[in-house]
Order: C-alpha cells, then structure tokens, then sequence
C-alpha cells in the first residue's frame, strides 16, 4: 500500500460531525476550476476576510516564535495584538448577517464532506465550495465533485462531495478542526459518563 493510499484513508478515518457555515456554486466544466495560485481571487468578501485574517495569525505566530526572553514584552504585546485580533474577527463573523440559521451540520473530513441540500445534484457533478469552521473562524475554499445525493425529508437532499482541489494548509485546518471537535466530544461524553456513574 503506498504512503498516498495510507494518507486519503488517514484523511477518511478521521472525520467529525460539526456546524458550520458553507455555501456552494455548481461549475459546469473542470477548466473552471483556478490554477491554486487564483484560488482567492474570486472568493466572498467573507472568505477573503477571513483567509487574510488567518495568514496574518499565523505570520504573528512564526514571529514570536523568534522572540528572546529579552523581547518578551514585545512578545506581550504582540500576544495581546493578536488576541485584538482575534476577538474583532468573531465580531467581524456575527456581524456578517451570520444567525443560527446560517449554520450547516456536516460530516466533514480531511477528503471530502457531506451535508444536507436544498437540491439533488448529479453525480459528478462539480462545485466551488465556501466553508467557515466555526468556531475557529477559518475560511477555506474548496473545488468538490458530487459522489452521492439522495433524497431524505422534507424536500432536502444528503449530498457528499470528495475534494478534487484544496491547498495544503487548508486541508490542515480542516483536520485540526476535526481532532479539536473530537476532542472536546470525547471529554464531554467521559465527563458524562463520570456523572451517570456517581449518579
């Protein structure tokens, strides 16, 4: 089995339930999917937002890194600094007609992702999709093809989608979210498991 083979079923495995918020656009031809050089240039003013956002917390980051105990409240400051950051994001995120409403269940992985839709796509069908991890803040932009749509209730449709284009570090975000929302699912079905005990 090759390392490729090893890292999609990796990818497969770990994958979590979660709300977020997405949104998607059918393409007709695979000549419209962008080189990944253009990937952002035709995104939402959200997405774009956000991406900024993240390359400059992630610059932050590398640069305190390098920080000597001597430069420690430049590292203070640089902390607080991005903390303002931080919090200003979440605000910009509420602000962006962003309600319960907005929020998507989805099964997600670092390969592909399946949610409920408002229409039955064909498979193979190709799509642009927009994702907010929420509640990181992180936008991605992903190019999917359509590998299951069926009909479930009430007029709505569960489709799955594999990636067929995505950058690295988005792919890394996805997984990071992933390992996070199962931690945080394992300590509360522990912490629950504990009460019912003592109980």
């Amino acid at each position: 089995m090759s390392d490729k083979t090893l890292e999609n079923e990796r990818r497969e495995y770990f994958r979590v339930k979660n709300w977020m918020i997405i949104n998607q656009d059918i393409i007709d031809n695979i000549e419209d999917i962008p080189q990944f050089d253009d990937l952002t240039t035709i995104n939402s003013p959200r997405i774009t937002l956000l991406q900024e956002l993240t390359k400059l917390e992630n610059e932050n980051q590398a640069y305190l890194t390098s920080l000597t105990e001597k430069q420690s409240q430049l590292g203070n400051y640089l902390l607080n600094l991005n903390k303002k950051v931080e919090l200003l994001t979440h605000f910009v995120i509420q602000s962006l007609n962003t309600n319960q409403d907005d929020l998507t269940e989805v099964d997600i992985s670092g390969g592909g992702i399946r949610y409920r839709t408002n229409e039955l796509y064909p498979v193979d069908q190709l799509m642009k999709i927009e994702i907010v991890l929420v509640p990181e803040c992180i936008g991605i932009v992903a190019y999917a093809r359509v590998v299951d749509s069926r009909a479930i209730d009430n007029g709505q449709h569960e489709t799955a989608l594999i990636f067929v284009k995505l950058k690295e570090t988005d792919r890394d975000a996805i997984i990071r979210h992933v390992f996070k929302v199962q931690s945080k699912q394992l300590r509360m079905h522990k912490k629950n498991n504990s009460n019912n005990q003592q109980n």
